[in-house]
């Protein structure tokens, strides 16, 4: 079947230009060249009051653990406010109530000096505005250092979400393609879905050859150790199709799975038809939209 889509797809958009299939425009980079996509749709966040459940979480200051957390609230030290009375952890439950008054996410990821995907932090991730994500994902022709052909990354502003793309004509223009990430902002918080395995060595390790700085060192939460932490138990597996199949309820248009990325791709170079890249842009969207429709089931999850 999916065999058949990429021919038909080819057949299809036979004769098009990239621009004229996408509505894009070519921007030059790195020394070389992309096709930049843009596109965006309505999308707010509607998530619940987490301050609750992370005020009650005595474990967020520094020096409790569980146990030390059942003997604090069996001596009626409830929360983090109740704590501030305490001889020897009133100090530290004052800093970290700061950090969390001012919802500052990325405060309480530097206090706690954790993983993305800390069970201390998944609660937190509803603090943070939802202006202030960034969502990454790239499309690559392969493993073991093959070219990104097609890196996507997406904000939040005005109760829209908005996406931007960058695909390569051809492997060797992937620095045009990797610059991209030039452009988000430091203060940001990048969220991936694998990227602390995947997308972000592999960006580095790419961006490198190109002479690119794209270190990504900003503040980073990964979807996929959160959906195992919280869902993985009750899904056949924490896939990202999974995950928005069972938890969003999603199912694609357009799509092929990642596995057919590089062949879809090498059949467009081969024919120079833009069509079988059509469902790898829509994939590569999608995984971004995505990620965005799981925060708020991901903090509606921890209260």
């Amino acid at each position: 079947m999916l065999e058949k889509l990429k021919w038909d797809l080819v057949i299809e958009y036979d004769g098009e230009s990239l621009e004229e299939t996408f509505d894009a425009s070519r921007v030059t980079a790195a020394g070389s060249e992309a096709l930049e996509i843009s596109h965006e749709r309505r999308l707010r966040l509607r998530r619940p009051d987490v301050r609750p459940h992370i005020l009650s979480d005595l474990k967020l200051v520094r020096g409790v653990g569980p146990m030390t957390e059942r003997l604090l609230k069996s001596e009626g030290y409830h929360t983090i406010m109740d704590l501030m009375e305490h001889e020897v952890h009133g100090v530290e439950a004052a800093r970290i109530l700061d950090f969390i008054e001012s919802l500052d996410f990325q405060g309480i990821r530097g206090y706690l000096n954790c993983s993305s995907s800390d069970p201390r932090l998944v609660g937190a991730i509803g603090l943070a505005c939802e202006e202030s994500f960034t969502f990454l994902d790239i499309e690559t022709l392969g493993l073991g250092g093959e070219p990104v052909i097609l890196a996507g990354m997406a904000w939040i502003e005005d109760g829209r979400i908005k996406v931007m793309q960058r695909l390569a004509p051809a492997p060797e223009m992937e620095g045009a393609v990797l610059e991209i990430y030039h452009h988000i902002p430091p203060e940001s918080i990048i969220v991936t879905f694998n990227g602390a395995s995947f997308d972000i060595p592999y960006i580095r390790r790419r961006s490198a050859i190109h002479g690119l700085e794209n270190r990504l060192q900003n503040c980073h939460v990964d979807l996929y150790h959160i959906s195992r932490r919280l869902w993985g138990h009750r899904l056949p597996n924490c896939k990202l199709s999974t995950v928005e199949r069972h938890i969003l309820g999603a199912e694609r248009g357009l799509d092929i799975p990642g596995s057919y990325v590089p062949d879809y791709y090498r059949t467009y170079l081969s024919t120079g038809s833009p069509g079988p890249l059509v469902p790898l842009v829509e994939h590569n969207r999608e995984d971004i939209i995505n990620m965005a429709l799981l925060i708020p089931h991901v903090t509606s999850a921890i209260c």
